[in-house]
């Protein structure tokens, strides 16, 4: 398991740099049966990305490094006026010079061994990983593996944060491709996971078990009600400049805040703590009767029913898979909701879903 410690020639560049077409405009070659039809004009709403002079967006066209420190750059609000900077490839009348040198001096993107910056070359998508890790200030990995990403890469790191922020999912086949390079669209889709839980939710669809990122849910406890919202960045000491998504969990009685990690993938739903432990609430396929380890020192679960009657203050659920631990509690979780009850070894609730917005 990872840790759970949780850029195109200076012509085509001044398209980039060019008049940013509205959300409502349509790229004839972006239609609505394009995957990334609705995070590329998200961006373009957001005034991060734009069309070519001929009306088109160019979806299949890979991002420079030039183009990629534009974009990163307008998301961050940073100074793109031009100016020198420390690359000997990249002078004060480069079109995305500002941008370049401001995403340089915030430690985001950084050149080559021989002084180049190489802004009309092809990004990688392990470059990429680097650069959105260092954006958003990234911490907590992924329980995924990739096959073809090894501990002593150099973006191995980044390409676990981000993955485990569900800013990517990687290929079908069980790789990254951490050499390969990134198309406009593609770009579009990662920029758009790392700014909203709505993409996010996306990538995991309406099917999963995890939480839904895009509400709000609310838990009755024996302590008070708890309100959970995933929102972006975490007041943790040991992470000041995380700027990635969690669970922030209130209990509307003390005030008294707290954080979660959650990851879904093909094998299993994780629930994780900032800099703490994990715990694996499922395993795929789900199988009744088969145990999991649930957790450091936490013995096993297993599923006890895969489809049990369930009654909480929100709803009474009839599709609800049952999980019992070794040490004899009992969780409730809904396709398409998420965690919806816990019951202790004594029969009593420890939380139980109130209300979700």
């Amino acid at each position: 398991m990872k840790k759970f410690t949780a850029i195109i020639a200076a012509g085509a560049l001044s398209l980039v740099l060019g008049a940013q077409p509205a959300a409502a405009a349509s790229f004839p070659d972006v239609p609505k049966s394009n995957r990334f039809h609705d995070e590329v004009n998200y961006l373009v709403d957001q005034k991060i990305i734009s069309g070519y002079s001929n009306g088109n967006f160019q979806p299949k066209r890979n991002v420079t490094r030039g183009e990629a420190a534009i974009m990163i750059g307008r998301m961050l609000k940073l100074d793109g006026a031009k100016r020198e900077t420390k690359f000997k490839d990249v002078s004060k009348n480069y079109g995305a010079s500002g941008y370049i040198a401001a995403a340089t001096d915030k430690g985001i993107i950084g050149g080559y061994p021989d002084g180049t910056f190489r802004p009309s070359q092809s990004i990688s998508r392990g470059d990429m990983a680097i650069i959105l890790d260092r954006t958003w200030g990234l911490e907590f990995g992924s329980v995924r593996e990739f096959k073809d990403v090894g501990p002593n890469m150099k973006a191995s790191d980044a390409i676990y944060n981000i993955a485990g922020e569900y800013i990517t999912t990687g290929y079908s086949d069980g790789t990254f491709r951490p050499k390969g390079t990134v198309t406009r669209e593609q770009f579009s889709a990662f920029l758009a996971r790392g700014m909203s839980p709505i993409y996010k939710q996306r990538v995991v669809g309406n099917n999963g078990y995890s939480l839904n990122m895009t509400k709000q849910y609310t838990f009755s406890t024996p302590e008070g009600d708890h309100q959970l919202v995933f929102q972006q960045g975490i007041q943790h000491d040991l992470a000041p400049d995380y700027k990635g998504f969690a669970w922030k969990d209130t209990n509307l009685k003390t005030g008294k805040v707290d954080y979660s990690l959650q990851e879904e993938t093909s094998e299993e739903l994780i629930t994780g703590y900032p800099f703490s432990e994990y715990y694996t609430d499922l395993k795929f396929p789900l199988k009744a009767g088969v145990p999991w380890l649930n957790g450091e020192g936490e013995g096993t679960a297993k599923i006890s029913h895969m489809s049990k009657t369930v009654k909480t203050p929100y709803k009474t659920f009839t599709n609800a898979v049952e999980t019992t631990s070794q040490t004899g509690y009992k969780a409730y979780y809904v396709k398409g909701v998420g965690s919806v009850k816990t019951i202790d070894p004594a029969g009593k609730v420890v939380r139980e879903l109130k209300s979700v917005k």
